[in-house]
């Protein structure tokens, strides 16, 4: 992150200057009056900031051979959920349900600090990481880096809940504060599990403790584990779910709402996510609830952007395309990019303007008269135009891109594979551009034609439309660009090195420059393992799961 960023925060004194303090009532109306405290980076730099951090904390302490993440725990971990966390608990005679009481302000900046160094860091380092993780000194809910923070300081406390679960030969899984044990007989009391919390530094709360035999009613994470199958939506959140969707069928969304005396975007999204959720959750239902769902979609064409809109106006997007090569130990790879915009004329004058400044400054560095030749390209730019580029790309220009990558055997393989992975990037393009007008620009290639990359582009939109399929309106156009013909060319350019720089860990500080775009890559696809990764599964290295 930029160091002034992190010097900002280490030395800011009232966290309201630069986060929001949101209030969240908690659902349960024993709680009335108790809220959550959540907390959101006023700037996007400082949000960018904190999720870099999450990110590099994350893969620092996956390497270094601690048992992280611990695999007894569900909450905020790839691949978990509180579905995955009832899974080990289902047809359970009896279970034994307890929760942390004030989970994440329970970890002080002292404790945080503590950690780090037991990961490895130096002392000084460790302060100042945990100084810039808290505010006022304890672990807030809201920061990206929270989850692996607690995740990271519970290690201890999981190690020893898991060897209690295993002497007593029965099942143990932690979402977050949420900690359950599951068995036929020998569950663990309330006072060895209040036991082993305290040695932690955690305090029981003694009113969500909950011991559950069968007949009664189990709930996991908020999810029935009463049957051996799998885990349950509670009846009465489906029986909820039904009517609603049945009042909507019959009398409309908009009427719906209305009765309800909500706004119909809010009720439109509620509704959408319960939808969703039963389905990810029942997954044999799930068939039953999207078509009840779509068949509301059809009939409603309100003003949401996540409803289908009855004629909507055409929109235009510009899908611009680069490619680079680069080496990892023997293995040679080649990679394209496909960068999403929608207004190339705005994107254009931008990157023109940038270059102009920067080439016609008093004491401007670099090779300046390439600037005119090739426009803003990474390999020639200097470090001060390329820190300058990052900050229009991830300050003021729109735009997001995909990444797809394949191993090159022979320079002879070059075409075909080039090929193979602009056609995969056409299908996800596609996807993305249902109902768009699109057109492609791709940088200008010797050793790949146009009229090879025209046919693949008719090829799946032909399929597409014969499936029915999300597409874009019309049959796309393309062409070829170069970039000292078209500006916008350096935005795929400059997110393929950044991404080539951050594969080869570079010495330098562009091995950092991926992290500050990031979160505009939506998509990388590792074509060789299949491997594909995305912001909430975030790219680490080659062949990472």
């Amino acid at each position: 992150m930029p160091l002034q960023i992190f010097r900002d925060v280490i030395a800011c004194e009232d966290p309201h200057t630069i986060y929001y303090m949101h209030r969240i009532p908690k659902r349960n109306p024993r709680n009335a009056g108790d809220d959550r405290i959540a907390w959101e980076s006023r700037q996007e730099p400082l949000a960018r900031s904190h999720k870099a951090v999450a990110r590099r904390l994350d893969d620092f302490a996956r390497h270094r051979g601690i048992g992280y993440p611990n695999a007894a725990v569900h909450g905020y971990v790839r691949g978990g959920s509180t579905r995955s966390n009832a899974e080990p608990h289902c047809g359970a005679r009896v279970v034994v349900r307890a929760d942390i009481e004030d989970f994440f302000p329970t970890i002080t900046a002292e404790r945080i600090q503590q950690m780090l160094c037991a990961l490895g860091m130096e002392n000084e380092p460790a302060r100042a990481l945990a100084r810039f993780a808290t505010i006022d000194g304890l672990l807030p809910l809201g920061f990206p880096e929270s989850p692996v923070i607690s995740n990271l300081t519970c290690l201890g406390l999981d190690r020893d809940l898991q060897a209690l679960a295993d002497e007593l030969k029965v099942t143990y899984t932690r979402y977050a504060d949420d900690i359950t044990f599951s068995g036929s007989h020998n569950l663990p009391s309330k006072e060895e599990i209040r036991a082993i919390l305290r040695k932690h530094e955690f305090r029981l709360s003694e009113r969500k403790f909950k011991k559950s035999k069968r007949g009664q009613a189990h709930f996991v994470t908020g999810l029935s584990v009463s049957e051996r199958d799998y885990p349950h939506v509670p009846r009465k959140m489906k029986r909820r779910l039904r009517l609603e969707l049945h009042f909507c069928e019959k009398f409309g969304l908009e009427s719906h709402a209305a009765r309800l005396h909500v706004g119909i975007a809010k009720t439109f999204l509620r509704l959408e996510g319960m939808a969703r959720y039963v389905a990810f959750i029942e997954r044999r239902q799930s068939e039953a609830i999207k078509e009840q769902w779509d068949r509301v979609l059809r009939d409603y064409h309100g003003p949401t952007s996540y409803a289908k809109i009855k004629d909507k106006d055409a929109r235009d997007r510009f899908v611009i395309g680069d490619e680079t090569e680069f080496k990892v130990g023997t293995s040679h790879y080649l990679a394209i990019c496909l960068v999403r915009i929608t207004n190339l004329e705005n994107v254009e004058r931008a990157i023109e303007v940038l270059s102009g400044d920067y080439s016609t400054k008093p004491g401007a560095k670099g090779k300046l008269h390439l600037l005119d030749k090739v426009g803003i390209h990474y390999t020639d730019a200097h470090p001060d135009l390329r820190t300058i580029t990052l900050d229009l790309m991830t300050d003021i220009l729109p735009w997001s891109g995909s990444i797809y990558f394949a191993q090159l055997n022979t320079p002879e393989d070059y075409t075909d594979t080039y090929l193979k992975l602009f056609n995969e990037s056409i299908k996800q393009e596609f996807v993305t551009s249902d109902e768009w007008n699109m057109e492609i620009l791709v940088e200008q290639n010797s050793k790949v034609k146009t009229p090879r990359l025209e046919q693949i582009v008719r090829k799946e939109y032909e399929q597409a439309k014969a499936d029915d399929g999300r597409r874009p309106r019309s049959l796309p156009t393309i062409r070829t660009v170069t970039k000292g013909g078209t500006h916008a060319i350096t935005l795929p350019d400059f997110v393929l090195a950044a991404f080539r720089a951050y594969i080869l860990h570079e010495t330098d500080d562009s091995v950092l420059d991926f992290e500050r775009i990031r979160d505009r890559v939506r998509y990388v696809h590792d074509m060789d393992n299949g491997n594909y990764y995305t912001r909430k599964r975030p790219f680490v290295n080659i062949g990472s799961a």
